[in-house]
């Protein structure tokens, strides 16, 4: 599709996203200027990336305090302390290091205190309370929640049956709205060779979410009482096709004719826009015979360090675009086919990005063909709150995504 007055709608863009920007600065909290400086100076020391996922990967997976300690002091004595550490953070490592490593019973749990606490502003407690309280609070500020567990790729059956289960209690729970699930935690052997076998499994289990997400209900603040939404995102390049099948087969059940869910496509793969085509012409037959509507939801890719590992081991092309270029391009490219008024009945849009021209440009295009009504932003908390406060305070219909950890 080409976009008519495409200068003036990028210009427009351009305004829009400035007027975002200024009344986010004005919103900025000075928590968040901490932060935004921290998250700089960890974006310009590439191997401060690595102690930090070491540290969390290789750290914490005993509940052996000793054994923590250990490892924790390990890592920091081979590769120094992180320069994006705060210099209150640098005194604590310190501090451990000469002398909290041989109480490691006091030492470990400040220390996962610590980081439970840092990581808050984009991973919430899961425990019931502590949950509804915060959804509750924000139900009343009239910002919509995508609530997304944390934990992919789970080990076995029972494991996945256990995901399956806390998926139902979600969408049963009249406190939330909308979920977001990936294949890989409702089914532990997804295999591309057993395309069918695997499809088969997840649409079994994909029915049962959807039959529980369309018989119950959820109020917003406007009062307007909505079907569950469930969100299936999208993973390695390798699921995509699994992903799309097991999405379609499911919803072309005939007691599943009149229910709405929703799909992610990662623009930083070329496959996406076709996938987009494919699945928006499902949606367009589904609509004429009576069906209800989708929901896509575009995103940059989430992915990149895992599709690059994976190339690299197997010597195989990378699956992404290999430049930021093209996965802008893409990614417009498939805001502007889904903005169009014929595809965007079918297949409603939800916006993943941070980005505030790309926010801009998308509102504007969903002004210019009149379809706001079936557009949504969607931001993850935590991450630049700032612009997602000043965002909904402007133009309102904003989704934030959260992360749950229940342990």
């Amino acid at each position: 599709m080409k976009t008519p007055h495409n200068d003036r709608i990028v210009e427009e863009a351009a305004a829009l996203a400035a007027t975002w920007q200024n009344r986010a600065n004005e919103l900025l909290t000075a928590e968040e200027k901490g932060v935004a400086q921290q998250m700089k100076r960890l974006m310009t020391h590439p191997m401060d990336k690595v102690v930090l996922t070491k540290l969390i990967d290789q750290s914490f997976r005993s509940e052996n305090t000793v054994r923590i300690a250990d490892q924790v002091n390990y890592l920091l004595a081979k590769f120094g302390v992180p320069d994006f550490f705060s210099s209150v953070e640098k005194l604590l490592v310190q501090m451990f290091m000469g002398l909290g490593r041989y109480i490691p019973s006091v030492a470990v749990p400040k220390m996962i205190e610590k980081m439970r606490h840092d990581s808050s502003r984009a991973i919430i407690p899961g425990e019931p309370d502590i949950l509804h309280a915060l959804l509750h609070k924000r139900k009343e500020q009239g910002i919509r929640m995508n609530i997304n567990r944390l934990g992919e790729a789970i080990l076995g059956e029972k494991e996945a049956l256990n995901r399956l289960k806390s998926y139902i209690n979600d969408l049963e729970n009249p406190d939330i709205e909308y979920i977001s699930i990936k294949i890989s935690t409702i089914y532990s052997r997804i295999q591309s060779l057993a395309f069918e076998h695997t499809v088969r499994i997840l649409t079994e289990r994909l029915t049962q979410l959807y039959h529980v997400a369309g018989n119950n209900f959820f109020v917003r603040s406007d009062h307007t009482k909505v079907p569950k939404f469930v969100n299936l995102d999208m993973e390695e390049y390798r699921d995509l096709q699994i992903t799309a099948a097991a999405f379609t087969r499911t919803l072309e059940q005939a007691e599943l004719k009149h229910h709405s869910a929703g799909i992610v496509l990662q623009a930083y793969l070329p496959d996406s826009y076709e996938m987009q085509k494919e699945l928006t012409a499902w949606a367009q037959a589904r609509l004429k015979k009576g069906g209800s509507p989708i929901k896509i939801r575009i995103v940059k890719g989430a992915n990149m360090e895992m599709e690059l590992q994976e190339a690299a081991v197997h010597n195989w092309p990378q699956a992404p675009y290999d430049n930021k270029l093209d996965v802008d391009a893409n990614f417009k490219r498939m805001v502007e086919f889904g903005m169009a008024p014929e595809n965007i009945r079918a297949v409603h849009l939800g916006i993943g990005s941070h980005n505030l021209f790309e926010l801009a440009y998308a509102c504007k295009l969903a002004r210019q063909h009149k379809v706001t009504n079936y557009v949504s932003f969607e931001m993850l908390k935590g991450m630049a709150d700032h612009v997602r406060r000043a965002i909904h305070e402007i133009s309102g219909n904003v989704v934030k995504d959260y992360l749950p950890n229940n342990n």
